[in-house]
């Protein structure tokens, strides 16, 4: 405005998350870059949730009793910023939507709340409350509500003494943050912005960051990516090994593909084969690129890993997906439950259970469990296959939320039912991909979606603002259809990856390659064990009986009563937990223990250091890693088998001293 930048708090939190972002907004604020030009639903859909969080807030409040104001207009100017400074001269009780402005700093915060402590107005003051969607507060909103208090605090002479969040799923109930807490943090990202303003460089680089989805630039960024051929381009590839690589004089994809293996430095952070893969990756990337297609390459086999984890396949093999919301009350909802499988005259039939609350929530859970053991009656050799992670793990997550078919999943974990088809295919080839997603390697083995992912992406963030908001009564059925056929389809592209890497499988055999299937675990529950749960279960059901699944919907004696049917076999289900993280630690790589805080990799054995002829203690030296393995901790090597227990520890020096378990013979 004339020769003078006016800063908001959205230019705060963009030089917090980007400095190539505040680069770009001040040439287009010199009219050096023209703004870009952006629509983008999901983030239109965004803005009315946020809006319709915000208004909720409001007429809580006005239902309270509180006489609230509103500044009308939604910029910073001469005549809103007035109007809010006579709503705090005047002690209004809430403000909405306040002009806040001091200096070239000026933003408009949600809630203004009166408080009855002193400032230049009289014996009142004022406090910033904010709406976010988030359910945990991340270091942007904190920012945010140390911006606005900053700018209350100029306003009205006195310093706020806390900042409110009020998320959803909590009754409206107002998070507080003292600001005191944060102010050296505030202080410090405010610097530095005004230090970028008054003295415009142009040496950052649009590192790809979780702020690009929400980012106006994103499509500049990722074209100048492509551009330069960025080694954020190369799948898997970490950040701090792009810096080490470019610290080393390599700076492309193409480059990185070009590196002479084997590596002829040693890396500073990590193994050198995991810069080895990175590089294999990058060439194959290279030579995709080049045909003009997408190409994969078998990795070498090895036992335990890789095509090694495909089970037999079974006429009962069940396809499974989940389509959830994290954000939606407390702990997410696996809103739709969505499987595939063959029925008895070889059809295959898909079944898209939907939940809108708890209560269905719980039911689809069950009605799957049920399904599942069941079809096990019949095709006791089946299995449910998945790609990544999430179904097992909010398996789990629904067994305890409500406490119900608890022995049904600890048998299919306990059996070894589930199968993650993304650890096969990590171990078994590398693609000419971008990601490892099951949508990116569709091509490899032909399969074409029925609903195309650009028109579900919208149903989809129009859906989850209303299961959020409470409001599924107004999802629309068109919505709905549209959400199972995409489902439908994640189904059948995991069913049509399973059968490629069967038929892949079986040419390996036929070239002369052996390859093991896995060994059927013993699945069975002890008698004891079984009839004692039984026993809680029934007792847990009574105690339950007529108790809403949704905790917003109990009474005191009812929350009380599901409070203590958890408690009944508590210790159960946290040994269980227990047991799981041990069988996920177990199934990971040399490599993947590399990036995982409970494990440790890279281990060269240096000498003796004490201990006895039947437990020596050894030192070794590890790779450079993040790890939580303390002194005290019970070891275990790939496989599972116990290796020792940890003696020492010296992470500055990356020493790891180890007492050897006891041998047999």
């Amino acid at each position: 405005m004339g020769d003078t930048l006016q800063l908001s708090a959205s230019d705060l939190v963009g030089h917090l998350n980007c400095r190539y972002l505040t680069e770009l907004d001040l040439k287009v604020a010199y009219g050096e870059l023209a703004k870009p030009k952006i629509w983008d639903p999901v983030l239109e859909t965004l803005a009315e949730r946020g809006a319709l969080h915000e208004q909720g807030f409001i007429e809580h409040l006005k239902a309270a009793g509180a006489a609230v104001t509103v500044i009308d207009g939604v910029g910073i100017d001469a005549a809103a910023v007035t109007a809010t400074t006579e709503a705090m001269r005047r002690g209004d009780t809430v403000i909405i939507q306040g002009a806040l402005q001091s200096g070239q700093w000026s933003g408009r915060a949600d809630v203004l709340r009166r408080v009855e402590t002193p400032s230049r107005f009289g014996a009142w003051s004022y406090e910033v409350t904010d709406t976010k969607l988030a359910r945990e507060t991340k270091g942007n909103t904190v920012l945010q509500i140390s911006f606005y208090s900053d700018l209350v605090s100029s306003m009205q002479g006195s310093a706020p003494a806390s900042a409110f969040v009020v998320t959803p799923g909590t009754q409206y109930e107002p998070e507080p943050y003292r600001i005191a807490d944060y102010a050296a943090y505030y202080r410090h990202v405010r610097g530095s912005l005004e230090r970028a303003i008054a003295s415009p460089t142009e040496g950052a680089y649009p590192e790809p960051i979780e702020h690009c989805d929400i980012c106006r630039w994103r499509n500049h960024c990722d074209e100048r990516r492509r551009a330069d051929d960025h080694l954020s381009l190369v799948a898997g590839i970490s950040k701090s090994q792009a810096g080490e690589l470019e610290r080393r004089g390599v700076h492309t994809m193409a480059a990185l593909a070009a590196v002479p293996l084997p590596l002829l430095w040693r890396p500073d952070r990590g193994a050198a084969q995991s810069y080895e893969k990175i590089r294999e990756q990058a060439r194959i990337q290279v030579d995709g690129r080049a045909q003009a297609a997408v190409i994969y390459e078998v990795l070498p086999q090895i036992a335990g890993f890789g095509l090694s984890r495909l089970p037999e396949p079974s006429a009962g093999d069940i396809f499974f997906d989940f389509e959830g919301d994290p954000f939606v009350g407390e702990g997410g909802l696996e809103f739709l439950f969505g499987y595939l499988y063959a029925d008895d005259q070889g059809t295959l039939r898909y079944t898209g259970d939907w939940a809108s609350t708890r209560q269905e929530e719980r039911a689809a859970f069950e009605r799957f469990m049920d399904f599942v053991t069941v079809r096990l009656q019949t095709h006791p050799d089946l299995h449910i296959y998945h790609f990544a992670p999430y179904e097992p793990a909010a398996i789990k997550r629904l067994m305890g939320r409500y406490a119900t078919r608890e022995n049904d999943v600890d048998s299919l974990l306990r059996a070894e039912r589930f199968v993650d088809l993304y650890a096969v295919v990590r171990h078994a080839i590398r693609a000419s991909v971008e990601s490892y997603s099951i949508k990116k390697l569709e091509p490899l083995y032909g399969f074409e979606r029925a609903v195309p992912l650009e028109d579900v992406r919208v149903v989809m963030a129009r859906t989850q603002a209303r299961l959020e908001l409470a409001d599924a009564n107004n999802i629309a059925e068109p919505d709905k259809a549209a959400i199972c056929g995409y489902n439908r389809d994640d189904c059948a592209s995991t069913r049509g990856l399973r059968d490629w890497l069967e038929t892949l499988r079986g040419e390996l055999i036929q070239s002369g390659a052996s390859i093991d299937r896995p060994a059927i675990p013993e699945a069975e529950i002890s008698p004891e064990l079984d009839a004692w749960q039984k026993k809680i279960a029934a007792l847990a059901m009574r105690l339950t009986h007529g108790v809403p699944d949704d905790a917003s919907e109990r009474t005191p004696e009812q929350q009380a009563r599901c409070l203590l049917a958890s408690m009944l076999d508590y210790h159960g289900r946290e040994g269980k937990a227990v047991w799981w993280e041990y069988f996920r630690l177990r199934d990971l790589s040399a490599e993947d223990l590399l990036y995982e805080r409970d494990g440790l990799s890279g281990l060269e054995f240096i000498k003796t250091v004490g201990g006895t002829t039947k437990r020596p203690v050894h030192r070794y030296k590890f790779a450079l890693q993040d790890t939580d393995v303390r002194p005290g901790d019970a070891l275990h090597s790939l496989g599972g088998e116990k290796f020792g227990d940890v003696e020492d520890i010296a992470l500055d020096q990356r020493m790891i001293d180890i007492k050897e378990a006891r041998r047999c013979g």
